[in-house]
């Protein structure tokens, strides 16, 4: 029985892994070995390892880097802490692969200590471009150091294969998160208006705004500042607001955030974290989603609910038709809301059909017993 090691760091990456997990968790040939880490054991991002818990996968351990994003040298403190645990983890674990996904810092102390431990690592989402973070170095990075790559689309496997001279053991197979459309009983509209406390007669927007880490601090709260004030110029719209990731700045975002939605609880709700289920019900059915984050590039697209895109952080990217990419002031944001909020659904499947996960599972089975 080949030992699979998936790490998680947060819970949109557990998202986007959950088919992954239950393949593997379910597949009798293969033993799960769920690590967590980073922010699922953070109380800022309120604690969604416990949602991991609820979905009923056995959790084999929890390595607590210290997580702080108040300043640059507190994170790298961080991941200094992270390859510490992780020296820890893999030495009992001993896994046959290690499974990772996307471009997160934690990503570089844990896929390292795989690589001097010769232990192969797989990786999930390599060859994009984001060139508004400093994603794109880690992402590289860490694509140097795997031994399997599962890109989304032709293009980043085609990157890939220029960053590695050759294209062994490159599958392209869709991005991963498009499968929970496929996989889970998502809620009717009626149901998410009575779990979320809407008014279905009103126009629902769903807003996720992370750092962008090349902005210092004070240009990301100038940005989320900016989208604010536009938000309060629309009329007949509710706002369910995701706080933001631990990048540095998000705590500063998500402090503003708690702030202004205590003055305005009839138009904004702040969740830490909806869940899957909620999160991708919401989504389906709000008439917006405003912010810069990866869901609304990739996810969105595949449903057709139209999407402002705020700054530079997923810049590089392919962008779909239900996508408006605008500026960072608040003329641009104001503009680009009043253009979506009444856009058509428009779906388009670039990125994917919705069944990456099994494709991903059973060329890490060829791998391991070739």
């Amino acid at each position: 029985m080949k030992k699979i090691c998936i790490v998680t760091a947060a819970r949109s990456e557990y998202g986007l892994m959950r088919w992954i997990i239950d393949s593997i968790h379910n597949d009798p040939d293969l033993e799960l070995q769920l690590v967590v880490t980073g922010a699922h054991l953070s109380s800022e991002q309120g604690f969604t390892y416990k949602f991991i818990e609820d979905d009923g996968y056995p959790i084999a351990d929890k390595v607590d880097m210290q997580l702080s994003s108040a300043d640059t040298a507190r994170i790298v403190r961080s991941m200094g802490y992270c390859s510490l645990g992780f020296a820890t983890t893999f030495d009992r674990l001993k896994p046959d692969i290690v499974v990772v996904l996307g471009d997160r810092y934690e990503l570089l102390p844990i896929v390292s200590a795989a690589l001097v431990m010769r232990i192969p690592v797989a990786h999930i989402a390599g060859g994009d471009v984001t060139e508004g973070a400093i994603d794109d170095e880690v992402r590289n990075a860490v694509t140097m150091m795997s031994s399997i790559h599962f890109p989304g689309v032709v293009a980043a496997a085609e990157n890939i294969q220029r960053m590695r001279g050759t294209n062994k053991n490159v599958f392209t197979v869709g991005e991963v998160g498009l499968d929970s459309f496929n996989r889970y009983e998502l809620w009717s509209k009626e149901e998410t208006a009575e779990k979320l406390k809407l008014d279905l007669d009103k126009k629902w927007c769903l807003v996720t705004l992370h750092p962008e880490t090349k902005l210092s601090t004070d240009e990301n709260m100038v940005m989320v500042e900016n989208l604010y004030n536009a938000i309060l110029k629309t009329d007949g719209v509710q706002y369910i607001i995701t706080k933001a990731n631990a990048d540095f700045g998000g705590v500063d975002i998500n402090s503003y955030w708690a702030e202004k939605v205590s003055l305005n609880k009839e138009k904004m709700q702040l969740y830490a974290s909806l869940g899957q289920v909620r999160y991708l019900s919401f989504m389906k059915h709000a008439d917006l989603i405003v912010g810069n984050s990866s869901s609304g590039i990739v996810e969105a697209p595949f449903i057709g609910t139209p999407v402002v895109n705020i700054g530079d952080r997923q810049k590089g990217r392919h962008i779909c038709k239900d996508v408006i990419c605008c500026g960072n002031s608040f003329d641009d944001i104001s503009h680009a809301l009043k253009k979506a909020i009444n856009s058509q659904k428009v779906v388009d499947t670039y990125w994917g059909d919705g069944y990456s996960s099994e494709r991903i599972v059973n060329k890490i089975k060829e791998y391991l017993h070739a």
